[in-house]
């Protein structure tokens, strides 16, 4: 046995294999991993597939004054090099895994898998309190994942939608046991190569974790070198917040994180109405017809201004959703936007993108040719569910990145653009091209990264010389190597189960409340700025009550709340909806009414975002939220805007959630804003506790009374003196369906 132990964590390989055959945490008392002498060690792609068979193995063990190092090297048949260090240093830290392949044949290899961990435990008693947290969309938590997987990858493995680090937007994942004890996953890599972070539940039925690497330069001879460590480190189990707390530590201090935080920002003025006088997101509305009606009607009932991503329908060759999309210039202009929509939204201040397939390409269209010439080439095995069969331009191609900053900077100056919106983009397409003829080696993986980056920065700067403002840029969902070019993106997961895409492969553990949305995205990179669009709502009764929470926890969470019109029809206003006719998507008609009522609702949260909360949401850091009790409620849902073809499309429910939403959000050191959001019909009480460990909490205990104001859909606010305890327990009556707001002040100046 090949062993590594400190104060804290044992690890114990083959000496046959070099394979995880044991994993321990020695102080809590824990064995994640044991007697597992069957598990892969590696696993190495080639064009023939993954394997992880060798010739021969050997280690050494070596002991220094800072730890242990464990030295793995795999020799294959056909002269291939697979090596591994491990290191564990004194004390109780972590375990530190760096891995490499040396390529002496004809082989070409595509990915190396390392470390492979399988045959994981439950942690608590039956797997109860067990979680496994993965960064899989924005967050997602998954209750006793032994129970919930399934065999044969399903779980966390080769996620479609949104790709990302193949579906993850950070590069993290924590699996533990509550209040128990766990493990934290992360890849320290602040240069963006391509990577695959897995947890599962294997062919054999049993739980694994792995990290995959992919190969930048793909071909024969050519090896695969990560240049940073997978790290596996104790937690205590304190909810997925504490692996959150380590990843931000490290995060900040990466190059994306470089331009500070958005309230610091002296450029931020330029396009402070984004994250301060939005109210509402809507993403959609056809921008080729006369929708001013059901902008007014928003207008007056939500009382908020508004941000339109309207919808493709504005190109000169079709850019639809089921019938093709434009190819090079001449296919994009002369554009035909409504023009009484243009000036109704600038009469009552509302701000507009256009939507844009911007790498998506008509090669048989405008320049099809070049278009051609700069195709993004896939490899057979995408490690993906998404089959990628859509035709995409390559970025790193000369022609891609010519293109996109000439069409755009073509958009701003003829129809003066306040934001654009780029969907199917860098944070959703697999960052591999295997068409060396573009300049980039075979594989590419950073290379593409960076030509995403380059294209979106200099279209942007293009874009603002043109305007003479800065022009603020969205993507469909998030990556964390965007932050600082993209100022938001659309997101969907807060609207599941009634909502589509991301999250889907968990869409069942979803809908039994067994998986559930978590605001990992956001506790970590809120403050940095990019504005999440969530939701997927409509303003109709049909849509069900889980509207209410979804609502709520859009806005807690740091969010603007998305109305979405792609594959539905608009409200119905005095009976009448828009035409299928004139829609990018032949959505059944429906003829929901417009309900006025939903719309007030929503509009307590918009003024809310603009108003009292505004610092916090737009400009605050997330903290971790108190603890309390609250009750449990069942909401029901229908899901009816998505494709006809899919297995979603009129698929209803209910869904058990708690009836108070509560977040915690600081801003700038000076003061804490606590908001408990009652998504219920009915009054509710909650007594949330305020420790000694938790910041702000001295500011109650010092107080005879604390202030709350109560934000609901009546135009007026109330506020009331709150009954608190000297252990800092609060007692908070929250009227039905309405906000409550503590906000605790200090570390001001006198006046301030």
């Amino acid at each position: 046995m090949i062993v590594l132990e400190n104060e804290r964590i044992r690890l114990e390989l083959s000496e046959e294999t070099g394979a995880v055959c044991g994993l321990r945490d020695m102080a809590l008392g824990i064995d994640y991993i044991s007697g597992d002498e069957g598990s892969d060690a590696f696993r190495l792609e080639t064009d023939e597939g993954a394997s992880s068979s060798y010739a021969s193995f050997r280690f050494t063990l070596d002991q220094s004054e800072a730890g242990q190092l464990a030295s793995l090297n795999w020799q294959t048949v056909n002269g291939v090099s697979v090596h591994a260090e491990i290191t564990l240093a004194k004390g109780s830290g972590g375990l530190a895994f760096r891995c490499s392949v040396d390529n002496d044949s004809p082989v070409r290899l595509l990915s190396l898998e390392y470390p492979v961990l399988q045959g994981f435990h439950a942690i608590t008693e039956e797997g109860l309190q067990d979680y496994v947290a993965h960064s899989f969309a924005t967050g997602v938590k998954v209750r006793n994942p032994m129970q919930h997987f399934e065999a044969g990858g399903r779980g966390l493995r080769y996620m479609p939608y949104p790709e990302s680090f193949s579906g993850a937007s950070m590069q993290f994942f924590t699996y533990y046991g509550l209040n128990r004890g766990g493990l934290y996953f992360t890849a320290a890599d602040g240069d963006a190569h391509p990577k695959w972070l897995n947890f599962y539940k294997n062919d054999n039925g049993l739980l694994e974790a792995s990290f995959i690497h992919g190969c930048l330069d793909m071909g024969p001879g050519k090896g695969i070198y990560p240049p940073y460590p997978v790290q596996i480190e104790p937690t205590e189990g304190r909810d997925w917040y504490e692996a959150a707390d380590r990843y931000k530590g490290w995060a900040e201090k990466q190059a994306w994180c470089a331009g500070g935080k958005l309230a610091d920002r002296p450029d931020a003025a330029a396009y402070a109405w984004l994250h301060k006088e939005m109210g509402v997101a809507t993403f959609g509305i056809n921008a080729g017809s006369d929708r001013t009606s059901w902008f007014a009607a928003y207008h007056e009932t939500i009382g908020t201004p508004m941000f339109h991503v309207l919808g493709p329908d504005w190109t000169h060759a079709p850019q639809t959703f089921y019938k093709g999309f434009p190819g090079g210039f001449d296919d994009w202009f002369p554009t035909s936007f409504n023009e009484a929509n243009l000036a109704f939204m600038n009469q009552i201040g509302h701000k507009f993108a256009p939507f844009e397939f911007d790498y998506l390409y008509h090669f048989e269209g405008a320049d099809g040719e070049l278009g051609k010439a700069a195709a993004q080439k896939f490899p057979s095995n995408k490690k993906s569910i998404d089959a990628y069969n859509f035709p995409f331009l390559c970025p790193a191609h000369e022609y891609a990145h010519e293109f996109h900053v000439r069409r755009d900077a073509e958009l701003q100056r003829v129809n003066d653009v306040d934001a654009i919106y780029y969907d199917i983009s860098a944070n959703n397409i697999l960052k591999i091209c295997m068409d060396d003829s573009h300049g980039h080696p075979v594989g590419a993986g950073r290379i593409i990264e960076e030509a995403y980056r380059r294209n979106y920065a200099d279209t942007k700067a293009a874009m603002a010389d043109v305007a003479g403002r800065y022009v603020p840029m969205g993507t469909e969902m998030m990556n964390e190597t965007m932050i600082g070019l993209i100022d938001y993106y659309q997101a969907r997961a807060g609207g599941q189960p009634a909502a589509p895409l991301e999250l889907w492969p968990l869409r069942e553990l979803l809908k039994s409340g067994d998986a559930e949305l978590i605001p990992m995205f956001a506790y970590v990179y809120q403050e940095y700025g990019t504005v999440r669009m969530d939701g997927w709502g409509k303003l109709t009764e049909e849509i069900g009550h889980l509207y209410y929470f979804t609502v709520a926890r859009t806005y807690l969470w740091g969010g603007l709340y998305e109305l979405n019109y792609e594959y539905s029809p608009m409200e119905a206003l005095d009976g009448l909806e828009n035409a299928a006719e004139e829609h990018y998507y032949p959505f059944e008609a429906r003829g929901y009414a417009f309900s006025k009522q939903r719309a007030a609702y929503l509009g307590a949260y918009a003024k809310l975002r603009v108003g009292a909360a505004n610092k916090y949401w737009a400009y605050g850091r997330m903290l971790r939220p108190l603890e309390f009790e609250s009750a449990r409620i069942q909401l029901d849902w229908f899901h009816y805007n998505h494709g006809k073809e899919t297995p979603e499309y009129n698929n209803a429910g209910v869904l058990e959630v708690d009836a108070v939403i509560h977040s915690a959000w600081t801003y700038k050191e000076q003061s804490t804003g606590l908001f408990f959001a009652n998504v219920s019909d009915t009054a509710q009480e909650v007594k949330p506790k305020l420790t000694s460990e938790w910041p702000g909490a001295e500011q109650v205990q010092a107080q005879d009374s604390v202030t709350v104001t109560f934000y609901g859909a009546e135009a007026h606010t109330e506020q009331h003196e709150l009954d608190v305890t000297e252990l800092g327990e609060v007692k908070l009556l929250i009227p039905a369906r309405c906000v409550a707001l503590i906000e605790l002040r200090f570390n001001v100046p006198a006046g301030g």
